[in-house]
């Protein structure tokens, strides 16, 4: 049986539950322990480029960030990697550095030789992989494994045997390796979902079965790749089904679509034991390492990423954002500060409610009575639809508005329309703010393009839109009308802002694409007047 089609099993007696953890204390759960694997896995992302120096800075990092294990390349891959080995090695950090390497014993000699601390093993035991790698049979794999793992005990290193592709393996073949490797004495068994196979699922019940067939002591390694978006996931259930050890790597890099990346990983267990998870990693680090990694990676930080994405503390709709002003709790169940970013709250938009508006007063110091604050946040809004509006231009409303004062005596000549003159006041005043916006607009220039005819029914909007997203200019879609009776004569008008030569090269693409689909999704495309 596949271990990726297990069915599953009683979870073991020893087993925790997080839901149990998360009151009683994450001290409930074994120990755990993590294997960064940025300079070994992350070497294998597509864009990484780290030099020499590079991979010492982030050793450092991550040893003052508190991980326990760092994990580097085989010395078998060049000069370098020998170098680079033995220079971290050197370092004398607290966290243990380790090599991975192949179950061959000219690897596991050079790897010994660079002065690493443990020596990460692995063979693959899937159908799939073994056939194309070392093609040999489980009892061949034991056998070499054997002689491999004891050479590095003889010289006082860890030791862990993983079998590579754990999940598409035979399960009865794994735990024949496992209980092998476990009787000799290995430190710890790797299981390893090198294709990001399975689900929390089967590895609550493939983790179970290890540890139910090797020693309480000895530990196991989850190493989860993210093809199908479930790494996270994994490794905590691995975690309460028994693993000790769980790989990462800074911002889940790795082959593909990488592993289980260090900062989502913490922030998962800070939510369980905010204080334990704090006083044992520096979280502050975080933020600065994943922007030096990813600029050494060549590839932006996503702005939903975990803790440190732009957007991870943003907040925008106005009941959010009046209750996370009075109470971060309320919809924040992390506290940015602890991972050293800060939360933002969102203004002028079509959400904004006018308590965010206040507390963007008060953090200006401004004063503005409510009344007109909640008249200029409806207009504001209104504003929001018809084109974005800046913090800076936001900030430049407030205080136009706070520097216009209308004398008391005024309020009372009016008497009884007090209040509605008081209103119609608020609103000139705030549409004269608004003007003097209007006057700083975007001079660059810019061309309207109407189209008319099979923009949906052959995706033909969608082709054009993907070459103004591809284009140097800024568009927006400016209208657009979709005909429930004749979607033949759908219309779209897009407004294109850019240099004149971006707009003009835009225009000649725009009709060459109409120009080839004339046969089979007729659309005319035309300039509007501005």
């Amino acid at each position: 049986m596949r271990l990726a089609r297990t069915l599953r099993r009683p979870r073991p007696a020893h087993a925790r539950h997080f839901s149990d953890a998360a009151t009683k204390g994450f001290s409930e759960c074994p120990d755990f322990k993590i294997v960064d694997s940025t300079l070994r896995e992350g070497e294998q992302f597509a864009t990484t480029d780290f030099t020499p120096q590079d991979r010492m800075y982030i050793a450092k990092i991550l040893d003052r960030m508190g991980v326990d294990y760092i994990e580097m390349v085989n010395p078998m891959a060049g000069k370098q990697a020998v170098e680079d080995c033995e220079n971290v090695a050197k370092l004398g950090l607290k966290s243990k550095i380790l090599v991975h390497t192949r179950c061959h014993m000219s690897d596991v000699k050079a790897a010994v030789n660079t002065g690493v601390q443990g020596i990460n093993l692995y063979m693959a035991t899937s159908p799939v992989l073994s056939k194309h790698s070392h093609g040999k049979g489980i009892d061949v794999i034991i056998e070499t494994a054997t002689k491999v793992v004891e050479y590095v005990k003889e010289h006082g290193l860890e030791v862990r045997f993983s079998c590579e592709d754990s999940f598409r393996s035979d399960m009865s073949d794994c735990v024949t390796i496992y209980k092998a490797m476990d009787a000799i004495g290995v430190d710890r068994v790797g299981v390893a979902d090198t294709v990001g196979i399975a689900t929390p699922k089967q590895v609550e019940h493939v983790i179970s079965t290890v540890r139910a067939n090797i020693k309480p002591t000895t530990g196991i390694e989850f190493h989860t790749h993210n093809d199908t978006g479930c790494c996270i996931a994994n490794a905590l259930v691995a975690l309460e089904a028994g693993a000790t050890h769980i790989d990462t790597c800074v911002l889940g890099l790795g082959e593909r679509n990488g592993i289980t990346p260090l900062g989502g990983f913490l922030a998962r267990l800070y939510t369980l034991d905010k204080d334990l998870i704090t006083e044992r990693y520096d979280l502050s680090l975080l933020k600065h390492l994943e922007r030096y990694v990813a600029q050494h990676c060549h590839v932006t930080i996503p702005f939903n990423n975990y803790v440190t994405g732009s957007c991870a503390f943003t907040h925008k709709a106005g009941v959010h954002s009046k209750a996370v002003m009075q109470n971060p709790s309320a919809y924040e169940v992390i506290d940015p500060s602890d991972f050293g970013v800060e939360r933002r709250i969102e203004l002028a938009h079509r959400l904004t409610g006018w308590n965010a508006m206040k507390q963007r007063t008060q953090d200006l110091g401004l004063e503005i009575p409510d009344e007109k604050l909640k008249i200029a946040t409806v207009m504001i809004k209104d504003l929001s639809d018809e084109r974005t509006i800046g913090l800076e231009e936001l900030d430049k409303i407030l205080m136009s508005l706070c520097s216009k004062r209308q004398p008391k005596a005024a309020f009372v000549a009016w008497g009884e329309d007090a209040h509605e003159h008081k209103a119609d006041f608020y609103r000139r005043e705030t549409e004269d703010a608004i003007k003097m916006l209007d006057a700083n607009e975007d001079t660059r220039p810019s061309e309207v393009f109407r189209f008319t005819g099979h923009l949906f029914d052959k995706a033909v909007l969608n082709r054009l839109l993907d070459l103004a997203v591809d284009s140097p200019v800024d568009f927006k879609v400016v209208k657009l009308d979709v005909p429930n009776d004749n979607e033949q004569q759908s219309s779209a008008i897009i407004k294109v802002i850019g240099e004149l030569n971006d707009i003009e090269v835009l225009r000649q693409k725009y009709e060459n694409l109409l120009s080839t689909l004339d046969g089979v999704a007729r659309t005319q495309m035309s300039i509007e007047e501005q």
